[in-house]
């Protein structure tokens, strides 16, 4: 006699209903910034994402992006990226240096670029202040606010983030 869970059913239609939800925020993100955007095979997105790039945001293969994200910038994100929920990509892009005019006045930076090279874990609630890199293999901890150029394969953190160590106990 076969054991048949009442569960089955129910398992089957929610992860239907996660692949639809999942399709319609791709096709949203299309029909919002049309030439814009770009992604390849296994991006994911959750929801109640907010992302505004001026030029470009291009997503690479295996990417997985959680929920209430903000893009602010441009960005560029390799293959086998996470990014956790919560998290920031903003450009330095406000002058505030001429002391005759106020920070209003002032105008704004060229375009910043954010970019994580591939094989990355951006951590919740991580604050990302382009123009910065973050290099192929690093890990970023909750919370950090990335300032300047990360290290590949490493694990960085705090405010601002900086290296705690290397992520292979070989290197």
């Amino acid at each position: 006699m076969e054991f048949k869970s009442p569960f089955r059913k129910k398992a089957f239609l929610s992860e239907c209903l996660r692949q639809l939800l999942r399709a319609s925020r791709k096709l949203m993100l299309k029909m919002l910034l049309q030439k814009k955007i770009s992604w390849g095979r296994d991006f994911s997105i959750g929801k109640d994402f907010d992302i505004r790039p001026p030029l470009s945001a291009v997503f690479g293969n295996r990417v997985g992006i959680g929920k209430n994200i903000t893009i602010e910038c441009n960005v560029s994100v390799g293959d086998d990226v996470l990014i956790s929920s919560n998290v920031a990509f903003v450009g330095n892009d406000h002058r505030f240096d001429d002391p005759t005019l106020t920070v209003y006045a002032q105008g704004r930076h060229p375009d910043a670029t954010v970019v994580l090279e591939g094989d990355n874990l951006i951590g919740f609630g991580v604050i990302l202040v382009g123009p910065v890199k973050v290099g192929r293999g690093c890990i970023v901890g909750a919370g950090s606010v990335v300032v300047k150029d990360l290290p590949p394969n490493s694990i960085c953190a705090g405010v601002p983030a900086k290296f705690i160590r290397q992520r292979h106990a070989s290197e």
